[in-house]
């Protein structure tokens, strides 16, 4: 175990959630305007909270001994799995604490957004490796953040989820099941190779 937390680099995905906890604590419910080919809508700062820990995730996830995993009787792969849903139950209850104690209602969705940016990642890491996995969640946020919207009134899309309001329930339940599809093929990602 304590191989595996030297070799993982937790201190790295523990500087991405406390610097994820400073920005939801300080972006609140703050809204900036950004370019988007839709419509003029401003959107919220915490947007870009969850893209911390989907790049701590990503540096502490590739950070592997192949070798030694792929050898070992250690359960890496469940130990990989167990620190993910830690880390994105972290970021919900981050942004729940926020929510209620600074009385930001928008800080809340960087908890789901979070889940679902995570499990996207998850996803490309399988199919696509490492480093397309690293951007997947920041091609996402700029991706929606230009075509999000429907028309002139600013209104997101449904499949957007991240764009959604807090309360909205199928952006939750989809964020759900991103997340469960990506811890499920955590395990089966592409080992990097060894360089030397």
């Amino acid at each position: 175990m304590r191989i595996w937390l030297r070799t993982r680099w937790i201190t790295v995905l523990a500087a991405a959630l406390a610097a994820y906890t400073a920005l939801t604590a300080a972006a609140g419910d703050t809204l900036v305007d950004l370019p988007s080919l839709g419509s003029d809508a401003a959107r919220p700062l915490v947007l870009f909270a969850p893209l911390l820990v989907c790049m701590g995730l990503a540096v502490c996830l590739g950070s592997r001994l192949p070798a030694a995993e792929a050898s070992g009787s250690r359960p890496v792969a469940r130990f990989d799995q167990a620190l993910i849903l830690a880390t994105v139950l972290a970021t919900v209850v981050v942004a729940y604490a926020v929510a209620v104690f600074l009385d930001a209602r928008t800080a809340n969705t960087a908890g789901r957004n979070t889940a679902f940016l995570v499990g996207l990642m998850l996803c490309a890491r399988r199919t696509a490796g490492h480093q397309v996995a690293a951007i997947t969640p920041v091609a996402w946020v700029i991706t929606m953040m230009l075509i999000g919207n429907t028309g002139g009134n600013g209104q997101p899309h449904p499949w957007t989820v991240i764009l959604l309001p807090p309360d909205h329930l199928p952006a939750a339940l989809a964020a759900t099941a991103v997340l469960a599809l990506g811890v499920a093929t955590a395990p089966h990602a592409p080992m990097l190779r060894d360089t030397a």
